[in-house]
């Protein structure tokens, strides 16, 4: 008997498809039906890296392009959609059995745990790309982690939920990258990754343009998000610690930021999540490099 499946609900500001946006969201999604340890039983949306009306109809055009166009999709906030309302009820129908991925800001899934007390506890967990833990950005405009720093407040609740959290930050995601020679590599695949290809080397070259002293951006991209879907089957592609996080919602000059005490000094506070703080980059790149070259 093989391993049982993990269910996930999928919470993106997926953006791939349009003209040099932002790819890893549509990349996560890939990764996410390619895992034959994940059922993807339902996609919502958020505003973020795209608007939410644009990010809910570029879903739907991946999942058909990837032979999957029977996932439903929800659109969610700002927009007065239904995915939190979505993303409440399933988990209350079926308490411990799904796990949320969240690699969005988490305005839905705030809005989904502050409709019922019992929200936070029926998820298996919930598993996030946002923060930066050990390091921080360096860019004043935008000091904390870009989907923390969209929706401050949202973070903020979800980590005093109650729910189990794993956190999947910047100072990690950052590590595990695309270059061009990866890009050509993907290209010589099949349909999506052709699709792919040719809308990551239009955000390399977005990046090229918007950072350039930026070395570590130059002539390639970060996974961020297809890291936060590989842990949820793949623990151990990361390093783990319990922390206690708390997102500044108000500072005048640290919007965003997250502020993890990782439990060192006498009577710290209650751990409230687990943060990665390494990654094992040739194992993900590996595993990543494997289940796209699987992709029709």
């Amino acid at each position: 008997m093989g391993q049982p499946l993990t269910r996930i609900l999928l919470d993106t500001d997926l953006a791939m498809g349009a003209p040099g946006a932002d790819i890893d969201d549509g990349l996560a999604l890939a990764l996410a039906l390619a895992d034959p340890g994940l059922r993807v039983e339902l996609v919502t949306t958020v505003s973020g890296n795209s608007d939410v009306a644009t990010s809910t109809r570029l879903t739907r055009e991946l999942l058909e392009l990837l032979g999957h166009a029977d996932v439903p999709v929800v659109e969610g906030a700002p927009a007065g959609g239904d995915a939190a309302a979505e993303i409440a009820r399933r988990l209350l129908a079926e308490p411990g059995e799904l796990t949320v991925v969240a690699i969005g800001p988490l305005t839905n899934v705030a809005r989904a745990v502050a409709s019922d007390p019992r929200v936070a506890a029926a998820a298996r967990e919930i598993v996030v790309m946002g923060g930066v833990f050990l390091e921080q950005t360096n860019v004043a405009a935008m000091p904390g982690e870009y989907n923390f720093w969209c929706d401050p407040d949202a973070a903020q609740a979800v980590l005093t939920s109650g729910a189990a959290l794993r956190l999947v930050g910047l100072d990690v995601t950052r590590k595990v990258r695309l270059s061009r020679a990866d890009t050509k590599a993907l290209a010589a695949g099949g349909e999506f990754g052709r699709f792919a290809a040719t809308h990551i080397e239009g955000w390399i070259d977005a990046q090229n343009r918007t950072k350039p002293r930026d070395q570590l951006e130059q002539d390639s991209c970060a996974l961020h998000d297809p890291l936060a879907v590989a842990v949820v089957t793949r623990p151990d592609l990361v390093t783990w610690q319990d922390a206690h996080v708390a997102v500044e919602t108000a500072g005048r000059v640290t919007r965003g930021v997250a502020i993890a005490d990782l439990l060192m000094w006498e009577n710290p506070p209650a751990p409230n999540c687990r943060i990665a703080t390494a990654v094992d980059v040739e194992a993900f790149t590996a595993l990543f490099t494997e289940r796209m070259a699987a992709l029709p």
